[in-house]
């Protein structure tokens, strides 16, 4: 009658262990999925900003949009044109 009684009790010790070992092996999985779901916006990681500014605007450089090769930087002239083609011209206060 003991034997029978420590035999069940082992039996559901063993039981309890198993379904903690299957629920933080379901755990782990789960937060593995949500990280690459999210990518590397979590985690402090740096996102990448969208290779085109335009989508209408014709690409130069097809290759670096995939990825391919490394985007060329702008020169500071360029840059400057840039810039003062998307400033609105400022017109003078009307008296």
């Amino acid at each position: 009658m003991v034997e029978q009684k420590q035999s069940a009790i082992q039996r559901i010790q063993v039981g309890l262990v198993g379904l903690v070992v299957v629920l933080l092996f379901v755990t782990l999985a789960d937060m593995v999925l949500d990280r690459v779901s999210d990518g590397p916006q979590a985690g402090g990681m740096p996102v990448a900003g969208p290779l085109i500014a335009d989508k209408d605007a014709t690409p130069d450089e097809p290759l670096a949009e995939l990825g391919v090769t490394p985007v060329a930087k702008e020169t500071d002239a360029e840059r400057a044109a840039k810039d003062a083609a998307k400033t609105p011209l400022s017109s003078a206060p009307v008296r």
